[in-house]
């Protein structure tokens, strides 16, 4: 894994999904109830592996994490409650809104948004995102970028050079 600091947070070089386990479990060290992740990429990138990652680290039992395409929101009980969206397939961003997701944004879990490029003007203004692209088979490259918060960017960091 190779990871880089820029002016906008981390670029991380993911050479597996067990590499995309690990982010999921390093954002899970830094997450606290009221945080909303948004997640962009392609179809297959590793948006529901990243979030499952996240989930188990919140001790969120395994066997309960699926993507929500059809159903379009999760709610996972963990150490912090995991709020799991999909936005592919609602018609617009007011659709997306209509399922009441403030509420859930303004609540005591974390919140993870799939396909948050579809409703980015819907996402809290501090809300961190995550930009997964694939590189191969099972190599991703991930922008991780949380607004005004270097310290969080640092900490993310650290946990994923211990491992």
């Amino acid at each position: 894994m190779n990871i880089e600091r820029t002016a906008q947070g981390l670029t991380i070089q993911l050479a597996s999904e067990q590499d995309t386990d690990q982010l999921g479990r390093a954002l899970a060290e830094v997450v606290s109830p009221g945080v909303v992740i948004g997640l962009v990429g392609p179809l297959g990138a590793g948006k529901t592996r990243f979030t499952r990652a996240l989930a188990e680290a919140l001790d969120v039992d395994p066997t309960c994490i699926a993507s929500p395409t059809f159903v379009l929101i999760h709610e996972y009980e963990g150490r912090i409650p995991v709020y799991h969206f999909d936005a592919y397939r609602l018609p617009d961003a007011d659709e997306f809104e209509n399922l009441g997701v403030s509420d859930y944004f303004a609540g005591d879990g974390v919140c993870l948004v799939e396909w948050a490029d579809l409703v980015l003007d819907r996402l809290p203004l501090n809300a961190w995102m995550i930009r997964i692209e694939p590189t191969g088979p099972e190599q991703r490259t991930a922008h991780v970028w949380i607004p005004d918060n270097s310290k969080i960017i640092d900490r993310i960091a650290r946990f994923l050079t211990e491992d």
